[in-house]
């Protein structure tokens, strides 16, 4: 394998890391996730340990952000070994770039919820549907956030507020509910890659309501 340098210090030194080693680059989705988890535990780790009230405001932000983007990319992780597991090779080639391209939560979870539904009698009780709560929280964030936006920009490209005026929220309740539901994604995700081996071919990802 070549390797390309970037800012890198001479091999074995702390701090050096491998980016992108993995032969199929979809595979790094789920490792991914779980980093920018990981990521945004120490963002809220660091607020509480902080005792600051007056400096969160602003800081709260790439947090949010850093769950937000763990829970899409938890959510595509799903989809993605749904996908390769139930379509041919050549419609996964069309189907996966739209797969990619969306960051709406809400319609990947559309996406998820036939196949769920198809797969019922195959999964596990907890696994059969989504939490009422998690559904809610996570219908809730793609209303205030469709496009993975308003949590990194402050301006959208309307030129308007990316958000709504005056959201009020807590940064520290936020983060319980999104770890509540990327533990449920979580689950999901390793289920169907360590249990499931073959889908029905009625069971087809109904990708038509995706952007093109």
């Amino acid at each position: 394998m070549t390797t390309e340098e970037f800012c890198a210090s001479p091999i074995g030194t702390h701090g050096n890391v491998l980016l992108n080693w993995r032969a199929s680059a979809p595979e790094d989705v789920l490792a991914y996730a779980e980093a920018y988890r990981n990521a945004a535990h120490g963002l809220i780790d660091a607020l509480e340990q902080s005792g600051e009230t007056s400096q969160t405001d602003h800081t709260a932000c790439p947090a949010v952000f850093l769950y937000r983007h763990a829970i899409e990319l938890y959510l595509k992780a799903m989809l993605h070994r749904i996908a390769k597991m139930s379509v041919d090779d050549q419609a996964l080639r069309q189907l996966l770039p739209r797969l990619w391209r969306e960051h709406s939560l809400a319609k990947l979870l559309d996406m998820a919820q036939p196949v769920l539904a198809a797969m019922r009698e195959r999964l596990p009780l907890a696994l059969r549907v989504f939490d009422e709560e998690e559904l809610q929280f996570l219908f809730e964030l793609d209303r205030i956030d469709p496009g993975s936006y308003a949590f990194r920009y402050p301006v959208a490209s309307t030129g308007g507020p990316s958000m709504p005026s005056g959201l009020r929220m807590n940064v520290f309740a936020f983060a319980r509910m999104a770890d509540r539901t990327l533990d449920a994604l979580q689950a999901r995700c390793l289920h169907f890659m360590e249990q499931v081996r073959s889908l029905e071919p009625q069971m087809r990802l109904s990708l038509s309501a995706m952007r093109p």
